[in-house]
C-alpha cells in the first residue's frame, strides 16, 4: 500500500509537469527515484518518451544538478559509472601475497570466469574503477547463473544479508528485446539498474533468480564498448549456456561499504564463503586460501 502511494503521488506530480512544460523526455534525480519500480510507472505514461535517471540517484545526484545550475554549464549524458579508484596489476598481486592466499594468473579471466559460472559457482568479481553511485554495476560485483531460483535464500544467508534482497540480472544489450518487455525510452536508465521491466517468457522460464514476484526484473544493459572485460564473461557464458544474463550483486558483505581496494576484496572474500574471487586477471579458489 505504501508503494502504491507512493506511485499514485509521484505521478500526479509528473503528469503536471508534463501538462506544464509539453516535454516528454524525464531528467530524474533524488533518492526517491532509487525506487525502480516507480520509475517503471513513469516510463509507461502515455505522455513519456523517455526517462533518464542519474547514475548516483540519491543527494549525490542533487548536488551534481545544483553545481550545473550554478554554473552555467550544460548537463552532460553520462554512459558510464566507471568514475571511481582503479588499482595496477602489481598493486593487486602485492595484496594477495601480503594477505598470503594462492592465486593463478590468467591471460584470458573472462572466459575462465565464464566456465565456472556455467559450472554454478559463486565468483566475487573486482576488475577496474569502482562504480560511481550505489549500483554494483560489475567492476566491484559478486557474480553467479541466473537458473537457480533458490540463490535468494542461500546467497544472501552466506552474505549475511537477513533480509530478502532480491537480485538483479546483467544482459548483454543486444539481447534486451528478447527478455524485456516495453524497455524502449528507458534502455539508458537500465545501464545502471535504475528501473525494472516486465520480463517475457523466455526471461521468466531460464533465468528464475531475477525475476520478482511480479514478473518484472531490474537490469544492467551492458555492452562492449562501456565495460569490455564484464561484457565479455557474459558472452563467454552465453556460448556455454545460451543465456545471455547472469546475476550480478554488490560485492559487500551486509551493511559494509561496496569493496573499494585489493584489501577490502580479499577480506570481504574470506568473510562471505564465496567459490572463487577473480581480481584482476587472478583467481582465488575458496579453500586454498
Amino acid at each position: 500500500s505504501v508503494q502504491q502511494h507512493l506511485e499514485n503521488e509521484t505521478i500526479k506530480f509528473v503528469k503536471y509537469w508534463l501538462n506544464k512544460t509539453k516535454l516528454k523526455d524525464l531528467v530524474l534525480a533524488g533518492g526517491v527515484f532509487a525506487n525502480v519500480k516507480l520509475n517503471q510507472r513513469i516510463l509507461e505514461l502515455e505522455d513519456v518518451d523517455s526517462v533518464y535517471i542519474h547514475p548516483n540517484m540519491g543527494d549525490g545526484g542533487l548536488a551534481l544538478g545544483a553545481a550545473f545550475l550554478v554554473s552555467g554549464q550544460k548537463p552532460i549524458n553520462v554512459d558510464d559509472a566507471y568514475y571511481g579508484p582503479e588499482y595496477s596489476e602489481e598493486e593487486i598481486e602485492d595484496a594477495l601475497k601480503e594477505e598470503n592466499v594462492k592465486y593463478k594468473k590468467y591471460n584470458n579471466v573472462e572466459k575462465e570466469i565464464a566456465k565456472l559460472l556455467s559450472k554454478k559457482k559463486v565468483i566475487a568479481r573486482f576488475n577496474g574503477r569502482m562504480e560511481y553511485g550505489p549500483r554494483a554495476l560489475g567492476n566491484r560485483s559478486i557474480l553467479y547463473h541466473a537458473g537457480d531460483k533458490s540463490v535468494n535464500d542461500w546467497l544472501n544467508k552466506r552474505l549475511k544479508r537477513t533480509e530478502f534482497m532480491p537480485f538483479a540480472p546483467v544482459t548483454m544489450e543486444e539481447y534486451k528485446d528478447d527478455n524485456y518487455l516495453n524497455n524502449k525510452g528507458g534502455d539508458h536508465a537500465a545501464k545502471f539498474m535504475t528501473i525494472t521491466f516486465d520480463c517475457g517468457e523466455e526471461m521468466k522460464k531460464k533465468c528464475p533468480a531475477v525475476v520478482h514476484v511480479d514478473g518484472t526484473a531490474r537490469p544492467q544493459l551492458i555492452n562492449e564498448k562501456i565495460n569490455p572485460s564484464y561484457y565479455n564473461i557474459v558472452k563467454e557464458y552465453h556460448k556455454l549456456t545460451k543465456i545471455p544474463t547472469i546475476v550480478n550483486t554488490s560485492f559487500n558483505m551486509h551493511e559494509e561499504p561496496i569493496v573499494c581496494s585489493p584489501e577490502d576484496a580479499i577480506r570481504s572474500f574470506k568473510q562471505g564463503n564465496l567459490d572463487y574471487l577473480a581480481i584482476g586477471n587472478f583467481i582465488v579458489a575458496n579453500g586454498k586460501i
